[in-house]
């Protein structure tokens, strides 16, 4: 039987690799395009586009705050009897940086006024306080060294200018010390954070200054700023003192004082004698703005020889133009009959408009603008 042959497997032929490259770029090809083709038959093409806006609000800027204005220490209560007379609580606390924050008005900027009055603090016209140093009486006093000087014209009878309410608001405060001529008193409020910087300023421009003592009125806002520290009615002595003691401290550099309000306080003689008492040590001048009568308040003055002058009244009742104009031009009317009257404003642009037209005015009537400080008696 012949014999048949062994069957023979064919030989397995494997895929080239030529044919493994050309495969796996078709699948990465396919998976980049079929999303591709999704998108643009099914997607919005707009959806790619950035659009819309984003509101950004700006933080107001932040207002250097001193130990005293900062609410958040751990200081005593110094009407509660918990700080010894003649110590001074605030010596362990921060003090206020010397140079202010980026923020700051150009007060910090040193300012080149031929008018210039001396920096304060002058050596010798002060004690310590409770709070720091406040003004003393003396040969020389605050009043004698911190007022404007000034040379009276011939035939010319005297008026004096004061704007107030200064250092709240940092624009119009700004403005009365740039805009206003060296010759009207500056007026500023005790509680005004960056106090000596505005004084500082205000004395670099030729303007003597004064500083606001919040008193009781008949329609008085305990909850107002400066209100916390008002001299009250119904306070102690003591009390009254104290505040009394803190406004004095804020700053150096200025010669008297004048009210804000006050109309309740000024007019009752036992009450207003202790704060006249209090003032006659201080070596500082007093001008009240002749808002309101007050009767005895002079007789107060001689009797415990505190330099006073009652001023004539607001200027800007309300801060529209033609009530400021009438104010002005009875001012002047009063000056032209002597007595060196005294009229009061307070920072409105308004008033700053008004006040600098009518200065321009006053040599034309035989009248001469001088600081407040020669007014007083």
């Amino acid at each position: 039987m012949p014999t048949s042959s062994p069957t023979r497997r064919a030989p397995l032929k494997l895929p080239s690799r030529r044919n493994h490259l050309v495969l796996a770029g078709t699948v990465l090809l396919l998976g980049f395009a079929i999303p591709v083709l999704a998108a643009r038959l099914l997607g919005d093409p707009m959806d790619a586009v950035a659009g819309g806006t984003v509101a950004v609000v700006q933080l107001p800027p932040a207002e250097p705050v001193s130990a005293l204005d900062n609410e958040t220490l751990d200081t005593p209560d110094l009407l509660a009897g918990e700080v010894p007379d003649g110590a001074n609580p605030t010596e362990t606390l921060s003090p206020e940086p010397a140079t202010p924050a980026a923020d700051t008005p150009s007060p910090a900027l040193p300012k080149v006024v031929s008018a210039a009055l001396p920096p304060a603090p002058i050596a010798g016209l002060t004690r310590q306080g409770r709070f720091g140093p406040v003004p003393k009486s003396g040969a020389r006093s605050a009043l004698t060294e911190y007022k404007r000087p000034f040379r009276a014209k011939s035939n010319r009878e005297p008026v004096s200018l004061i704007i107030g309410g200064l250092g709240l608001n940092r624009i119009l405060t700004q403005r009365a010390i740039d805009e206003l001529p060296p010759d009207v008193t500056l007026s500023f409020a005790a509680h005004a954070t960056g106090l000596q910087r505005w004084v500082d300023a205000a004395r670099r421009a030729g303007h003597e200054v004064l500083i606001e003592i919040p008193l009781e009125s008949t329609n008085f806002n305990p909850l107002e700023p400066g209100a916390d520290r008002a001299l009250r009615l119904e306070a102690t002595a003591q009390e009254n003192a104290r505040n009394l003691d803190w406004l004095l401290s804020r700053s150096q550099g200025y010669f008297g004082v004048t009210n804000f309000n006050g109309d309740a306080f000024l007019t009752r003689t036992d009450v207003a004698a202790p704060f006249m008492d209090a003032l006659a040590a201080t070596g500082l001048g007093f001008i009240t703005d002749g808002d309101f009568e007050t009767p005895t308040l002079g007789a107060l003055a001689i009797s415990v020889n505190q330099p006073f002058k009652a001023g004539h009244g607001l200027i800007d009742p309300s801060p529209v133009e033609p009530v400021i104009q009438a104010r002005l031009t009875e001012l002047a009317g009063a000056a032209k009959s002597g007595g060196h009257p005294v009229g009061v404003g307070y920072a409105y642009a308004e008033t700053l408009q008004e006040a600098q037209a009518w200065i321009a005015s006053l040599d034309g009537q035989g009248l001469q603008l001088t600081p407040a400080s020669a007014a007083l008696k």
